[in-house]
């Protein structure tokens, strides 16, 4: 949706193949840390002449983010119950790790991000998104003082350069055309019991972060 806008360059996750690099027994965090900065830089250099929207999971950036890219940035952080995201995850990757579910990276950089700016992060509720993607959407461009363009709210199906080799992931996305509420309930009885132990387990933190979003800080504030 915000590549389609027109206005930002996008990157989706630039910072997945250090990540996935790093993990491996010969690959250093000195290499690590130096491909980050570099990627990082160039990111930041790029955003001089473009707005730049940068989408990445926390788990991919937390060891080696610093001040600099946090400080030139909007935060925002997309959260999902897990009750929809771990099964999808699983679908794909039934052997996950809990750094790979997510919830506990994400809350660390959330609360990292919170200390240092000293201003709370942007929360979006992915699922409030899916059901009332205008008012989501243009809650999240007037915050940020730019033209909502709703009309991005509707694209052409197909893949990005950036998702390749990475499709199995974006599946969905790649065959939509606007965002759209989940169209049947996710029965978790008919996953394996270590699917609902992770989902069970980490709701608190979903529950956490939610209190943060936009949709609940408008509830409470009285704002439709």
């Amino acid at each position: 949706m915000v590549a389609n806008r027109g206005d930002f360059l996008v990157f989706g996750e630039p910072y997945c193949q250090i990540y996935l690099k790093y993990r491996e027994a010969n690959y250093s965090k000195i290499a690590a840390v130096s491909e980050f900065e570099v990627l990082t830089k160039g990111i930041l250099a790029a955003s001089k002449t473009k707005n730049v929207f940068v989408k990445e999971m926390a788990h991919h950036v937390i060891d080696y983010i610093d001040g600099d890219l946090i400080e030139n940035s909007v935060n925002t952080f997309l959260i999902r119950h897990p009750q929809f995201s771990v099964p999808s995850l699983y679908k794909i990757l039934d052997n996950y790790t809990d750094e790979e579910a997510g919830f506990e990276k994400q809350l660390q950089l959330f609360e990292w991000v919170r200390a240092k700016s000293g201003r709370v992060p942007i929360v979006i509720d992915g699922e409030i998104l899916r059901q009332s993607p205008a008012t989501v959407v243009k809650g999240y461009f007037d915050a940020l003082g730019l033209d909502p363009m709703l009309e991005a709210l509707n694209w052409n199906e197909g893949s990005r350069q950036d998702w390749v080799s990475r499709e199995a992931w974006h599946r969905q996305a790649i065959n939509s055309t606007k965002f759209l509420p989940n169209s049947t309930a996710i029965d978790l009885d008919m996953y394996p019991a270590r699917v609902r132990e992770t989902v069970e387990r980490f709701a608190p933190i979903y529950e956490h972060m939610r209190s943060f979003s936009i949709h609940e800080v408008r509830k409470r504030a009285g704002t439709p």
